[in-house]
């Protein structure tokens, strides 16, 4: 058998309509998984997840900036409340006259500009809208490698099926000319019935082993269409050449950073989230701005005359300390003290177990390189002893038990 193996994978899937389907044709790995990075499906709604939180994190980092509205209200002063004043005002002395100030209608525009100074929650609550956003972007490539992982696996046990198959059906031929020659050795009388049914049974097992290897490569071809986000009426077509006489050799198994990271931003969060919580215990402090114009009517006529609006324009601030939220504030710190001492927890047991999974693939690594090995060279001299003990038993030099032995 040749050390160069070359493979070619052709899954027709044919449907009872005329639709032209597509066909799919790779050449290599490296060609799938860019493939399947962009269009599969799950890795998709990833990307999604991404794209929101990078909304998401926009939508935090607005609440550093100041807010400005633009206001406008009416008011009908239905009655108006008399105010008291001394009665010289209004010539009438020693007395106290009751009068009253205003309009029946009162009309008020004008811009507000509001902003909250040390803010510590919006602050942190930003913090922990960016760390996310690093999160989904972990979750994503983490997902990716997994991916990868996936479909690597099944792309090879799709090019395993196919060769598989191609043995297979190699094997189903020699099993029907052993069957042919045994049956005419069997009409001449060299050989009786118990040699003719071996050989009967020998080509149904091959003919079994086909149809499994079938079943194997069915299902394989169609668990990477699903990785690869095709459909079950899509052609896909996998051609690769490998070189059972290459090595690749790994010294030492890198950590699995992805799945450290991970953990590391999720702790990272957690220590934000209890500092926002802190934050509930700090004053906040807000500074207000108005500039409008205020404006009175009799009746319900509206001027946009500039004579006619009264100057209004104000600066305010706001100043909120909290003193008792029904232990609320104290109770969501502890909380998110046990929530960082949890992501603690995991972190450290994510690098334990992540330790040992990278051993067990090394050692899984190196078993399988010995096994690849051995079973490379038990094929080339299976191959060679098939025809040796056909071109015996087509000479009559030995029987159809020796044979099939």
């Amino acid at each position: 058998m040749n050390n160069l193996l070359s493979i070619s994978v052709i899954t027709m899937i044919l449907s009872n309509s005329f639709v032209l389907n597509a066909q799919y044709v790779f050449h290599s790995i490296d060609e799938v998984w860019i493939y399947a990075l962009e269009n599969n499906p799950d890795n998709s709604i990833y990307q999604l997840q991404v794209d929101k939180a990078n909304k998401d994190q926009k939508t935090a980092y607005s609440s550093l900036y100041p807010t400005i509205n633009v206001g406008f209200s009416g008011q009908h002063n239905i009655y108006i409340a008399e105010t008291p004043i001394p009665g010289e005002a209004v010539g009438q002395p020693g007395e106290t006259e009751y009068i009253k100030f205003g309009l029946p209608y009162a009309y008020n525009g004008g811009i507000t500009v509001n902003k909250t100074l040390f803010d510590w929650q919006s602050i942190f609550q930003s913090k922990i809208a960016k760390s996310n956003t690093q999160l989904k972007q972990a979750e994503k490539s983490l997902f990716e490698q997994n991916l990868k992982e996936q479909v690597a696996q099944i792309y090879y046990a799709s090019l395993t099926g196919q060769a598989a198959v191609n043995t297979a059906i190699e094997d189903l031929s020699l099993a029907d000319t052993i069957l042919q020659i045994t049956s005419d050795r069997f009409r001449e009388g060299l050989i009786d019935g118990l040699s003719l049914n071996q050989a009967k049974i020998n080509r149904n097992n091959a003919l079994d082993r086909l149809e499994q290897n079938k079943q194997y490569l069915y299902e394989s071809i169609f668990n990477l269409k699903i990785l690869l986000g095709l459909s079950a009426s899509d052609t896909l077509v996998l051609n690769e050449q490998i070189d059972l006489n290459t090595h690749h050799y790994i010294e030492v198994v890198a950590q699995n950073d992805l799945s450290i990271n991970l953990y590391e931003i999720q702790l990272e969060i957690s220590d934000f989230e209890r500092k926002q919580a802190l934050t509930r215990f700090t004053p906040k402090f807000d500074l207000i701005y108005y500039w409008g114009g205020t404006q009175y009517q009799q009746d319900l006529n509206l001027s946009f005359n500039a004579s006619d609006w009264q100057r209004n324009s104000y600066l305010g601030i706001n100043l909120s300390i909290p003193l008792f939220s029904g232990f609320g504030n104290k109770n969501r710190y502890r909380s998110a003290i046990i929530s960082q001492n949890i992501a603690h927890a995991s972190y450290e047991e994510e690098i334990r177990k992540s330790s040992l999974s990278d051993s067990i693939l090394f050692n899984n690594y190196l078993s399988s390189q010995k096994l690849a090995k051995t079973a490379s060279e038990n094929l080339n001299i299976s191959g060679k002893n098939v025809h040796l003990a056909y071109s015996k038993y087509s000479e009559g030099l030995i029987s159809l038990d020796n044979y099939l032995g």
